[in-house]
């Protein structure tokens, strides 16, 4: 006699919970495992919408742990750049979609985990593209830097200003990226690997296109990036503004925001730069008391 379908879709649900609960106890995350907040498709596993994307943000926070707040972080920059972020009083975070191409952004994590549908160009561009237009980030990099000269020459082109930052997210994620290490594997891909093994379908967490974005590849992690995230919803609250190439979101420095508080708390010169040139830059701004020190 075969059982009711809503005892199967129970007693699969629960086969399927435990898989992932199991995944998550080497972590001390198994009490967010809820089987009545999971929807067993075909294809994939999600959570409701009801839950605050609790499983989601386990298995984010897991994968790349939120840098303990507020703390002081270095941004390197061009003269132009550094000119324009003092004399506006705030600092752009660029879409993704600039850096596509760099570092395998957004599309080295869609590799390594099976997401073929991230990967698609069937009906145009790779969805991972279309993402990365709503996904707004600035690089940062942890003191001491890892590769000073690397840093100086790469993003202050030599000449440029390193800023220090006290950094305090609200809305915003900030948090270390992770390199692709050949031979190590994340949670989500170990708990889709189980879940493959009992023949069920991917786990697809609703902070994916988060998770993504702080994933790249081994080429460039000499970089060290702590990486500063917001993510613009569409129908949703929208601030960005054009600079005549890229959207951008501005976030305010020294002023309190719903998004990240940032405060600048030092300016160094690059080794080929001119102090002049900068004292110059924040001369009548709000940033003139700002210490500067360098070349």
């Amino acid at each position: 006699m075969l059982k009711p379908k809503i005892m199967m879709e129970i007693e699969r649900k629960k086969k399927v919970g435990g898989i992932i609960r199991d995944c998550l106890r080497p972590h001390g995350l198994e009490s967010e495992v809820d089987v009545n907040e999971l929807h067993v498709h075909d294809q994939y596993i999600v959570e409701t919408l009801g839950n605050n994307q609790r499983l989601s943000r386990a298995v984010l926070n897991a994968m790349f742990p939120q840098k303990a707040t507020p703390c002081t972080l270095y941004h390197y920059t061009g003269l132009d750049t550094f000119k324009s972020i003092v004399s506006s009083g705030e600092l752009r975070l660029y879409p993704i979609r600039k850096r596509l191409g760099q570092g395998g952004e957004l599309e080295a994590f869609a590799e390594a985990h099976g997401l073929e549908g991230y990967l698609k160009t069937a009906h145009g561009e790779p969805f991972f593209k279309e993402l990365s237009d709503d996904l707004f980030y600035c690089s940062m990099t942890r003191i001491p830097p890892k590769d000073p000269q690397l840093m100086w020459g790469a993003f202050a082109h030599g000449t440029g200003v390193r800023l220090e930052f006290q950094v305090k997210p609200k809305v915003a994620d900030l948090r270390p990226i992770r390199y692709e290490d050949t031979g190590s594997s994340t949670l989500l891909t170990e708990i889709n690997k189980a879940l493959a093994l009992q023949k069920e379908p991917s786990f697809i967490p609703w902070t994916l296109s988060q998770i993504g974005a702080f994933y790249l590849s081994s080429t460039v992690n000499t970089e060290d990036e702590v990486r500063l995230l917001v993510k613009r919803y569409r129908g949703g609250f929208d601030p960005t503004r054009s600079d005549g190439t890229y959207m951008y979101w501005p976030v305010p420095i020294a002023v309190e925001n719903d998004v990240c508080r940032i405060d600048l708390i030092g300016i160094h010169v690059a080794p080929h730069g001119a102090k002049a040139d900068i004292d110059a830059a924040i001369a009548g701004t709000a940033f003139a008391s700002i210490p500067v020190t360098g070349p």
